[in-house]
């Protein structure tokens, strides 16, 4: 029995050394191993397996680039399987005619379990080829999603420096209103002196004049030259009174040249800081260009590299195989010349349809790596054109507003002469017409206000516009190449929205910062559930957004219509009113909104905020308390409620509160600058010099603020204050 098994295996072993090298070239991609009883035949199909497991991971490498090899493995399997039957019929065939039956049975047996077994190891082969492809995928994805989260965050850089932009101005718009009522009350003050005066001077006067009549009635009787001596003693006392009215209308006018230099310095200062923060806004907007080209020439760059590196291995691999293929061709074309007339035929067949695949798959590869490209340059494009046209736009706005700005200007320093010119003239009759020059004059600063109030409104409005608009170019990036993933994974039918999906897609946009779609969805939202209120507080605050205020107001009273315990609408009311300068309906709103809720301390703090308008300081003391006995530590509070107890005159508290501030956010220029007008108004000249550089070393603004405020009247001479605020 077992010199017949030699017999069997040696034949074996020959036929499979003869016909080896076929189906190590043939079965190069599918991953099968040709059956074997021994022990070397095992070892040269390892290293054939090792050789086309190498092979296999780099095409699995280049899969996603170059479908080609597809077909190609496709065809050349179908072979392999061919050929594998051809040569196993072959092979046993003289094996039969010396072997027993029953031995052919257990060698056919031996023969299937080792291709069960090699199509098993194929399908792992396979399925780790998979895994691979599958984790390139992912760090692709992940690498976008990276680029996106940075995108993310420089917006919100964006977002964040607009933010403080908006709260300087708004901060700049309250020491506006600040600045006005300091002249308007200093005005007020100088006329009641010199009417003050002026009445003194005629009741003096007529007191003078009744004795010296008296004495004349005495003295009727005396000499004539004592009656010439009274008359020129009374001639002298009149030029004096006359050259007295003459000093104090000279120092009026002074006054009000020096009023009307400060104001014009003042408006001076307002422009150049528009100026500066628009500069800013277009220095950012340069810099996000420069970041997303740099960003989008480094993934170009980086996906050639990584194209040229894939091909010119490919391509070594592919020579070193061809010529592995040729030399091994060369030593079994002897023992095939049998075979070749048989398989010629079905071999041609299966080189037309092979060269036919790969054709498909090269055409195919081609037609997707031209989308790829042509998508990407487009992206870039339009984006640079987006880019380009912003900046076109913005250098056109700012050169009409600078115009603009130029015409108000001398719009306002045509009125203030104007107005300079009629105070002259009408000051012989200043008791009579006080009244009408000081309502003149608060007109005029009104105008000056609403016009400096509704450029900086502009200003802020197109900022806004433009930070959107990038923006959205973003999110409509991103969002394309998110549905065109979803349309190729799962194409269906969207269905019909319900309210909280219109409501769902206002957030997102109120997210983007896109307003007006925003509003949009809302109003659609508001028609399926009109009786829902916190659509309509989403509404009311999409409209503030966009300065619709009136507009806003409205959605804040219907939602507070259909509850009317709806705390937040209540607050967004005060805070629409509050923009629209009507503080009284707004402190109505915030007082509703404490009574609602008592313990919301931002509600509090506006309700004093507004009481400060309202000149109610007592009132707004007791909010600031009622704010930071809910929040404590809120610098604002601290700071608002010092500078209600210095218009009442308590500055001892005043300074408490302003250190307690300090001491929560110790960079808060804000208290500082207060502080030091507290102190000015106390004289203490050192302690308040060192709060005034502290608030100016934090913001440079408050230098340019304090040389216009009237608080600092009282040590506007000293030197130290000359030099500080760079006089």
């Amino acid at each position: 029995m077992k010199s017949k098994n030699q017999v069997v295996f040696t034949l074996v072993l020959k036929s499979a050394i003869v016909f080896s090298p076929l189906l190590l070239s043939a079965g190069s991609t599918s991953g099968q191993i040709t059956p074997s009883v021994s022990r070397e035949i095992t070892t040269a199909q390892i290293t054939s397996n090792q050789e086309r497991e190498e092979l296999a991971r780099l095409r699995a490498e280049k899969r996603l680039r170059e479908q080609e090899q597809l077909g190609f493995d496709r065809a050349f399997s179908r072979t392999t399987i061919l050929l594998n039957v051809w040569l196993v019929i072959l092979s046993l065939f003289p094996v039969a005619i010396v072997a027993l039956f029953w031995l052919l049975r257990r060698v056919a047996i031996r023969e299937i379990v080792e291709r069960a077994m090699a199509q098993l190891q194929g399908l792992e082969n396979l399925q780790n080829q998979l895994a691979i492809v599958k984790q390139e995928a992912e760090n692709t994805i992940q690498e976008a999603k990276n680029i996106n989260r940075q995108l993310e965050k420089e917006a919100d850089i964006l977002q964040k420096n607009l933010t403080r932009q908006q709260e300087d101005v708004s901060n700049l718009k309250l020491e506006i209103l600040q600045a006005k009522d300091n002249i308007l009350a200093g005005l007020e003050t100088d006329i009641k002196r010199v009417q003050g005066n002026i009445e003194q001077l005629e009741s003096d006067f007529i007191a003078q004049l009744s004795e010296l009549q008296l004495d004349n009635q005495r003295k009727k009787d005396s000499t004539i030259g004592n009656l010439a001596k009274l008359e020129s003693d009374l001639n002298y006392q009149i030029s004096q009174l006359q050259l007295d009215a003459q000093q104090q209308k000279n120092t009026i006018l002074e006054n009000i040249e020096k009023s009307r230099d400060e104001f014009i310095a003042l408006v001076a200062n307002l422009q150049s800081d528009t100026q500066q923060r628009k500069d800013n806004i277009l220095e950012s907007l340069i810099n996000v260009r420069a970041e997303l080209t740099s960003q989008l020439s480094e993934l170009g760059l980086d996906a050639q590299q990584q194209k040229d590196v894939a091909l010119t291995n490919l391509k070594e691999q592919m020579a070193a195989l061809q010529s592995e293929t040729q030399v091994k061709s060369e030593q079994i074309l002897e023992s095939l010349t049998q075979l070749q007339s048989e398989f010629a035929a079905r071999l041609s067949e299966l080189q037309i349809d092979a060269q036919q695949q790969k054709n498909i798959a090269l055409e195919s590869l081609k037609n997707q790596i031209s989308g790829l490209e042509s998508d990407t340059q487009l992206q870039k494009e339009k984006i640079l054109d987006s880019i380009t046209q912003l900046q076109s736009e913005f250098a056109a706005r700012l050169s009409e507003l600078q115009v603009d700005a130029q015409n108000r200007k001398d719009l306002i320093v045509e009125n203030l002469e104007q107005s300079g010119s009629e105070f002259i003239s009408q000051f012989s009759q200043l008791q009579s017409s006080a009244q009408e020059q000081k309502l003149l004059i608060l007109e005029k600063l009104e105008k000056i206000e609403t016009e400096v109030v509704s450029q900086l409104s502009e200003l802020q409005l197109d900022a806004q516009e433009r930070k959107d608009t990038i923006l959205q170019e973003l999110v409509e990036m991103k969002s394309e190449s998110i549905t065109k993933e979803e349309q190729i994974q799962q194409p269906q039918s969207q269905p019909e929205l319900l309210a909280d999906d219109y409501v769902k897609q206002g957030d997102i946009l109120f997210s983007a910062k896109q307003y007006k779609k925003a509003i949009a969805a809302y109003n659609q939202a508001v028609k399926i559930q009109p009786d829902e209120p916190v659509i309509w507080l989403k509404t009311g605050l999409t409209l503030g957004r966009l300065k619709r205020y009136q507009d806003a107001i409205a959605c804040y009273d219907k939602a507070i219509a259909i509850q009317p315990d709806y705390h937040q609408a209540w607050c967004d009311r005060g805070v629409a009113f509050g923009n629209l300068r009507q503080h009284q309906e707004a402190f109505t709103s915030f007082d509703k909104a404490t009574q609602i809720k008592p313990d919301d301390a931002v509600a509090w703090l506006n309700r004093g905020l507004s009481l400060i308008e309202l000149e109610k300081y007592e009132e707004a003391i007791a909010s600031f308390e009622k704010s930071l006995q809910y929040q404590p530590n809120s610098p604002k509070a601290w700071d608002k409620r010092g500078y209600t107890l210095v218009r009442l005159g308590r500055d001892n508290e005043a300074i408490a509160s302003f250190g307690k501030a300090l001491e929560i956010k110790p960079d808060y220029a804000s208290a500082y600058y207060n502080r030091a007008v507290c102190y000015a108004l106390q004289r203490e000249l050192q302690l308040a010099l060192e709060s005034l550089q502290q608030a100016i070393q934090i913001n440079p603004r408050y230098k340019e603020e304090a040389a216009t405020d009237i608080d600092f009247d009282d040590i506007a001479d000293d030197e130290s204050f000359k030099q500080l605020i760079g006089k």
